[in-house]
């Protein structure tokens, strides 16, 4: 099931949450909807839902106009942040509802059920915890049942607000590896809600970045860190350092320094240059486009990051060597991306 999302329009008062946003999304695609807070990304998640009516633009599921549709005739599975579990029922029960609160006509009868929940547990990794509460489950085997009562329901689309944000780093990061598995089993189409950047670059087919009520960029992981399309991106996707530069007969200068950044730049005598740490280098005082002094160094992997202080600003650095605090140091620029000044 693909989902096209065209000139859609969200206010709440004075204030917009969309402002005519579209988005493409194909079937069987993990698709994440990535900004900070405010960014309108859950507000877009609940328009797709059918949980909240925009003011203006559509809805279309494959070639059917949902527009107007309610939840249930949009056939949505949605999982919530903190679960939304029903205590007083056991796991089975939790992982059934959707089936048995169906009309009669369409609710499969007893047996099917109860093979539709063993396949479920089964999926999600829970199989022989049919009996138990949602309070004798961690909140890990908590979020996975949640995951299977929306997927019981077949639905056309599943959707996730946040769904690892209540979960601590360790069970994030292992749920974020299940995750995939388990969308690589179903081929179901997916949009999950995140502000977690690691979640939705390791996660997700594609992102979309939100900023504003207004997507910034979508592309896939590499497109988003290699290829930004904004400074807003730029800064909020990774680290990024950003130097005050100009152009001059195609060529890039930080001081009197050329910088590659792999194409021509028309001239001008401000324009802005973002380099991730991978793209800058450590040298000797006077040797790089600019000097600095260590801030601060931390381990990342079999390489470091330094922090130099330049200017005024602090510089993330990739680094094989870990100099003392203090340090004064050259920062060479080795490639970045460009933009307006």
């Amino acid at each position: 099931m693909d989902i096209r999302v065209t000139g859609i329009v969200k206010e709440f008062g004075d204030t917009a949450a969309l402002r005519d946003v579209g988005l493409d999304v194909r079937s069987g695609e993990l698709m994440a909807l990535l900004g900070p807070s405010g960014s309108g990304k859950t507000t877009l998640l609940r328009v797709i839902a059918g949980l909240e009516i925009a003011e203006r633009g559509k809805i279309f599921f494959g070639g059917q106009d949902a527009t107007r549709l309610s939840v249930q005739q949009r056939q949505v599975g949605f999982v919530f942040q903190h679960y939304a579990l029903f205590r007083h029922l056991s796991v089975a029960d939790n992982i059934a509802y959707g089936l048995r609160a169906r009309p009669r006509h369409r609710r499969p009868g007893s047996a099917e059920i109860k093979k539709r929940v063993d396949d479920l547990l089964d999926l999600v990794q829970l199989g022989g915890l049919q009996k138990r509460f949602p309070a004798q489950l961690s909140g890990g085997q908590r979020q996975r049942v949640a995951l299977a009562r929306a997927l019981a329901v077949e639905p056309r689309v599943l959707l996730l607000d946040e769904p690892f944000g209540a979960l601590d780093a360790r069970v994030r990061k292992d749920l974020r590896r299940w995750l995939r598995e388990i969308h690589h089993k179903t081929n179901q189409t997916t949009i999950f809600v995140t502000h977690d950047q690691d979640e939705a670059l390791e996660l997700a087919d594609r992102v979309a970045i939100l900023n504003q009520g207004r997507i910034e960029q979508v592309g896939t992981p590499d497109e988003i860190q290699d290829n930004a399309a904004s400074p807003f991106v730029m800064s909020f996707v990774g680290d990024a350092a950003k130097f005050d530069a100009r152009s001059s007969s195609g060529r890039v200068f930080v001081g009197e320094k050329t910088v590659d950044v792999g194409a021509k730049v028309p001239d001008s005598e401000k324009i802005a240059l973002y380099s991730r740490p991978w793209q800058l280098r450590l040298a000797a005082p006077g040797e790089g486009h600019l000097d600095g002094t260590v801030h601060a160094t931390r381990r990342a992997g079999r390489h470091y990051v330094v922090t130099a202080e330049a200017n005024g600003e602090l510089i993330d650095i990739e680094s094989q060597h870990a100099p003392a605090d203090g340090t004064r140091v050259g920062i060479i620029i080795d490639s970045g991306r460009v933009f307006a000044g």
